[in-house]
């Protein structure tokens, strides 16, 4: 796996726990009255961190005719 390839995956990783994390607060912490939009947020970055890794481990795999 090359290193932008590796970033990317980080990267991903990255933003799915950041939205996990939102979501955790969220629930736990904060009692507010927009809860929509608390879910909406810490969804949005799962599912962006989701097809950011998706999509890097899609461009990752090498095709056969890449293979020497």
């Amino acid at each position: 796996m090359n290193s932008v390839i590796a970033k990317k995956v980080l990267n991903s990783i990255i933003w799915i726990a950041s939205g996990v994390l939102v979501i955790i607060i969220r629930v736990l912490i904060i009692q507010s009255t927009s809860i929509l939009a608390w879910e909406l947020l810490g969804g949005g970055m799962v599912a962006y961190g989701s097809f950011r890794l998706l999509w890097a481990l899609a461009r990752g795999v090498p095709t056969e005719s890449s293979i020497p």
